[in-house]
């Protein structure tokens, strides 16, 4: 997904040029600045934004003051805050996630988002609305013939947390707890002790012939992870939570005593 001006591709054509004017491969520009030469291949082949900070450096190593610095401003400047993480999640084959606030986005009701949306209180209603039919538009990814394998873990605070009137609860909880083909879904209960994530929300997302990235959700933005150690940290930490958490079939008998509560 590039932005409509182009200037994601522009800079990764940029990044690339300068790169092999000095004759660098890959692996050397990546050994100069603080990203993996997997996330400089994606930014150089236009598959996602280029990360805060990639402008200054190689506006240092290739002496252009300002230059990319620019470029990598315009670039940022896509019509979603969480651009690259929907392009990456479009192109995974497996997508791991943890959420102890909220239900996760792929596996909301349109009337759940909406009203999680219009608690930012910041946005028009027509800014909520356009979130709300992103959102809708990010599940279709299940409906296609080979549908990406999600695994969701989920915190029993998340189910007891209530967004709207009971019904709007009742009719999240139940399409939650509904089986969905390429779908687990487990309950980490109140019960379970102190794990390795807890200090937000992590997505992994496996990509088709790529290293898998990492997403850290947080305030006030989110972040992707591509280092080799960080990413197998946050698998490490997924995997943790899958053995404290509930197994799917009493995971869903528990969504399903609070939808019959809500």
């Amino acid at each position: 997904m590039t932005n409509s001006s182009g200037f994601v591709a522009y800079f990764g054509t940029e990044l690339r040029r300068h790169r092999e004017r000095l004759g660098w491969p890959r692996e050397q520009l990546a050994e100069r600045v603080p990203w993996s030469v997997w996330t400089v291949a994606s930014v150089e082949q236009g598959r996602r934004k280029p990360p805060p900070g990639l402008g200054e450096h190689a506006d240092a190593l290739f002496n252009l003051p300002g230059v990319m610095t620019e470029l990598s401003k315009k670039a940022q400047d896509d019509s979603t805050p969480f651009g690259d993480r929907i392009e990456l999640e479009q192109r995974a084959d497996a997508i791991c996630e943890y959420d102890m606030r909220l239900v996760p986005g792929l596996l909301q009701t349109e009337q759940y988002a909406r009203l999680v949306h219009r608690a930012r209180r910041h946005l028009s209603p027509e800014e909520v609305e356009d979130l709300v039919q992103l959102r809708m538009r990010r599940q279709r990814i299940f409906d296609r013939e080979h549908p990406p394998l999600l695994h969701a873990i989920i915190d029993e605070a998340v189910l007891c947390r209530r967004i709207g009137d009971p019904a709007a609860m009742r009719e999240q909880l139940q399409a939650l707890g509904a089986p969905r083909r390429n779908v687990t879904i487990q309950v980490l209960p109140f019960s379970a002790c102190l794990h390795e994530a807890i200090d937000g929300p992590i997505t992994i997302m496996c990509l088709p012939e790529e290293p898998d990235v990492a997403y850290s959700d947080g305030w006030p933005r989110g972040q992707l992870i591509d280092t080799p150690g960080e990413v197998l940290r946050a698998h490490r930490a997924f995997q943790q939570l899958a053995a404290l958490a509930l197994p799917p079939d009493l995971s869903a008998e528990m969504i399903e005593a609070y939808a019959e509560e809500a």
